[in-house]
């Protein structure tokens, strides 16, 4: 029996040399493969225990157990024993046509004798033996060249699988994506056909370095809009105070009566240089009269004081839904219609990855819509990107739709982004003054032209901000000011 641990162990240690650098980088490659390979280890074992075709000649080699079996049953197991043997290029040789010809002589003679039925049992159980170990080998060597073939052909689509999935997220990475974000590589045939749909995408995305361009300014409408918050904290600090020191004689600040000698005007000490003034002085000292400086210092004490204050920062206010409307009219097929889908992927895939809901709306001169949910499917938004009406151009429904839907609790505070190439007719008023009501209430209207020309002024000023790109040279143009009507 083949041990599939080994095989497994062989599998992992191919791929990981061959792909060392994506195995160290991302943990859920490692579990994919290694889910795989468990996957491929149980169809594998399942495969060759049910269709092994040798399975009934083994079973038959293993019941055929006679102890005391007749000359009739010996020369039918050694029939089919040879022609087993001539089927499959295992030529017995003569010597059981030499043992066939012994057993005949022995029971020509006498059949019931003891020593003509122990040779019969003997050559019976060395044949058995023998058919066994032939059913054994062609048994082992039909599923060794299976598991072999079934290996090679699994380890071939595996690594064109993760070669696929290294060239996936190189992609995700330049642009500023995470792979679990667009994949969590969870088994399944499907999973191998979403990477190469979303590499058909990120593919077109890479070699156009306009659609680079286009992706990183589009990214202003996934960034959080700042606000300045204003918080009251309470700090503490420490506050020095000078008082005076009558202890601390330091400077001189006037003049007292005492009897301090060292701090006694000159005036007075001159009273010592007479007998007769000398009695004065003494009598001045008893009764502290003797006029002396008068001498103080400076002492600082640091008190903790708690003050309450005012801290303005900014912070991000979260980051709302996003409502995006693609045309795929049939002025727009070919090259305009892909970048158009190919932004819609990356916006709506950084939407998810940022938590926000997301609602694509496909126009034409009617609509489809699908609504992404903050843990949506990748699978559904691949279907909706794969619709095309290629008809005439009506923006009007889509932004009409894409209005009501702001009337709903979770898309309350979207912004919309409407990718188109514009050659459509004006809008209707009613409209325009829904999108100014929802402008004033902080709803930002962005476009996306993909085109050789500018927008129309009459178009301009119902936008935020304006992108145009010219699909024929790569080239972009951010219109920033919003021009009001006036």
């Amino acid at each position: 029996m083949t041990s599939f641990s080994a095989e497994a162990a062989y599998l992992k240690s191919t791929i990981q040399n061959r792909y060392e650098r994506v195995f160290k980088r991302h943990d859920k490659v490692a579990s994919f493969i290694d889910a795989e390979i468990q996957q491929w280890q149980a169809d594998t074992q399942h495969f060759v225990d049910t269709q092994n075709p040798y399975h009934n000649l083994k079973e038959k080699a293993l019941s055929t157990n006679l102890l005391s079996p007749s000359q009739k049953e010996f020369n039918g197991l050694l029939t089919e024993f040879t022609s087993v043997c001539e089927k499959h290029n295992k030529l017995p040789g003569t010597f059981w046509s030499r043992e066939k010809e012994k057993i005949e002589t022995l029971f020509a003679k006498d059949k019931n004798t003891e020593k003509a039925v122990s040779e019969l049992a003997t050559s019976f159980q060395l044949l058995r033996m023998e058919y066994q170990k032939v059913a054994d080998s062609l048994y082992s060597c039909w599923e060794l060249e299976k598991i072999r073939y079934m290996r090679n052909e699994f380890l071939k689509a595996l690594l064109e699988e993760i070669a696929s999935i290294e060239k996936f997220i190189e992609y995700i990475e330049t642009l500023g994506l995470e792979l679990g974000v667009l994949f969590d590589l969870s088994v399944g045939a499907e999973n191998q056909t979403q990477i190469d749909e979303v590499l058909r995408w990120l593919e077109y995305l890479k070699n156009d370095e306009g659609v680079q361009r286009l992706l990183d300014l589009m990214g202003k409408i996934s960034q959080a809009q700042q606000s300045e918050k204003v918080d009251k904290i309470i700090h503490s600090k420490y506050e020095t105070t000078r008082i005076p020191d009558i202890s601390s004689k330091e400077e001189i600040i006037g003049l007292t009566l005492g009897n301090q000698i060292e701090h006694a005007l000159p005036a007075e000490l001159a009273l010592l240089s007479d007998q007769e003034t000398a009695i004065l002085f003494d009598l001045k000292f008893i009764e502290s009269a003797l006029l002396c400086f008068e001498m103080e210092g400076i002492t600082e004490i640091s008190k903790e004081v708690q003050q309450e204050a005012e801290v303005k920062s900014q912070e991000d206010d979260e980051k709302g839904p996003l409502i995006i409307c693609v045309d795929t009219s049939g002025s727009m097929q070919g090259a305009p219609e892909t970048i158009a889908k190919a932004v819609t992927l990356i916006m709506a895939t950084k939407a998810r990855q940022c938590h926000r809901s997301c609602y694509l709306i496909n126009f034409s001169t009617g609509i489809s819509t699908i609504n992404l949910s903050k843990d949506f499917s990748m699978d559904a938004l691949l279907s909706f990107l794969q619709i095309s009406f290629w008809g005439g151009t009506d923006v009007a429904p889509a932004i009409r739709h894409g209005l009501d839907m702001m009337k709903s609790e979770e898309y309350a505070n979207a912004d919309m982004l409407i990718i188109s190439d514009f050659i459509m007719a004006d809008l209707p008023e009613t409209i325009i003054n829904q999108m100014k009501a929802h402008r004033d209430n902080g709803t930002k209207f962005n476009s996306l032209v993909i085109d050789d020309v500018f927008m129309d002024n009459r178009m301009r000023s119902l936008f935020d901000h304006e992108w145009v790109y010219n699909p024929t040279t790569s080239n972009i143009t951010e219109i920033i000011e919003f021009q009001r009507n006036v």
